[in-house]
């Protein structure tokens, strides 16, 4: 193709877009980003203007940022209340009338608080956000704190040049910051960091109001969920092999498997079924032995001790794990610096797990148990609700709490 012909149909082109009510431009992509002028400044966010004494004078609103960025990262305009809010702009062909920029900064919602200060002139100016949201608890997100920037400045024929930075493209906190001011509001000692928000991995750990969630230490819900998941494995495969498979010649009250130590509350619990002609030498629970196994009429140990298929997954049985200020209070929690908040802490019902030979009394003291061992009998246990705390053998007990 002809540079003619590219041209000819390049024109075509524009005219179509243009009749479709957008712009068309010759200048590259590159250039079109940059200011007006081509002079490579970034193009301001927002502006007005209008003739004085023959000239065209523009209100330029050139940038708007939320605190101190690090290196290398990018400008934001989501915010949390005590953040510096940063605005610069200039007035061009009247740089005289920059000093006398007028700046406004107005809540939006009933939930945003009056800015501080509320007005500023100058060139610069730097704002505070506030909040108005409570803290009585919630299971819904709270709204977004938003505000619209308004600039302006008197020219000197009377006529006002203003400028509006709308919330819905400026400032207006993200959901990460959403989830971080109610940490703010709270008053709480544990403030993440933007990069401490995350979305989980597992569904399991979420029982916020946001779609993502909070940890001081990433990843910290599933290292314990694991080793909390190893230790309640090892407790219910702890009976001991007295005698070898196979092993002849035993008088019939020989025992071949013993239960392994005593849990809490319930003692010592088996968790082995007889094989061949071996007999359980002790209670049952749903007709599965729970108690010693013996050699049985042939003298043989026959038994091979943890027999049992364990097929459940622990994480099925969480029944709380992160849980936001405004979620934890709805919860009962009257802790405002809770580990749940912090995503340092579980909360599970093994009331239902499909263990054989065990009761929901057991269950619980077990996982009770397994909590103390990976972190300690302070930090495990055994409640009714966000704040009445049981024995874990206790029937009225509906969860065991494990933080770390």
């Amino acid at each position: 193709m002809s540079k003619l012909q590219a041209g000819w149909l390049a024109g075509v082109a524009c005219i179509g877009i243009a009749l479709g009510g957008l712009s068309c431009s010759k200048r590259p992509a590159s250039e079109e980003a940059t200011g007006t002028g081509g002079s490579g400044e970034k193009a301001p966010l927002g502006q007005a203007s209008a003739k004085q004494g023959g000239q065209e004078i523009f209100l330029e609103v050139l940038e708007l940022s939320v605190g101190k960025p690090e290196k290398d990262e990018a400008s934001r305009t989501s915010f949390v209340t005590g953040e510096p809010i940063s605005t610069r702009g200039r007035v061009r062909n009247a740089k005289e009338l920059e000093s006398r920029i007028q700046w406004h900064l107005q809540p939006v919602g009933p939930q945003t608080a009056d800015a501080d200060p509320t007005t500023h002139e100058g060139q610069d100016a730097v704002f505070r956000a506030f909040s108005r949201v409570g803290t009585a608890g919630s299971r819904q997100p709270n709204p977004p704190l938003e505000y619209e920037l308004v600039a302006s400045v008197l020219l000197e024929n009377g006529e006002v040049l203003q400028v509006r930075l709308p919330p819905t493209t400026f400032l207006r906190q993200d959901l990460e910051d959403v989830l971080r001011q109610e940490y703010v509001d709270f008053g709480t000692s544990f403030r993440p960091s933007r990069t401490q928000i995350s979305i989980p991995g597992r569904r399991t750990f979420n029982t916020g109001n946001y779609t993502v969630i909070a940890e001081e230490d990433a990843g910290g819900l599933a290292h314990l969920l694991e080793q909390l998941d190893g230790k309640i494995r090892a407790l219910l495969n702890n009976d001991v092999q007295e005698k070898p498979v196979g092993t002849r010649g035993l008088s019939p009250g020989t025992v071949v498997v013993s239960p392994g130590g005593a849990i809490l509350e319930v003692g010592a619990l088996g968790d082995t079924d007889p094989q061949g002609d071996d007999l359980c030498a002790g209670p049952r629970v749903d007709n599965r032995c729970t108690g010693s196994i013996l050699a049985g009429p042939n003298g043989t140990a026959d038994t091979r001790a943890n027999n049992r298929e364990l097929t459940w997954k622990l994480e099925d049985f969480v029944s709380s794990a992160f849980r936001n200020p405004q979620r934890n209070r709805a919860a009962g929690s009257v802790v405002i610096n809770s580990h749940h908040t912090r995503g340092r802490a579980l909360d599970l019902d093994p009331r239902r797990m499909p263990v054989p030979g065990k009761t929901p009394q057991q269950l619980m003291c077990i996982v009770e148990a397994a909590g103390d061992a990976v972190v300690g009998e302070r930090d495990s246990f055994t409640e009714r609700g966000a704040t009445r705390f049981l024995d874990c053998n206790d029937p009225m007990a509906d969860h065991v709490h494990v933080e770390r």
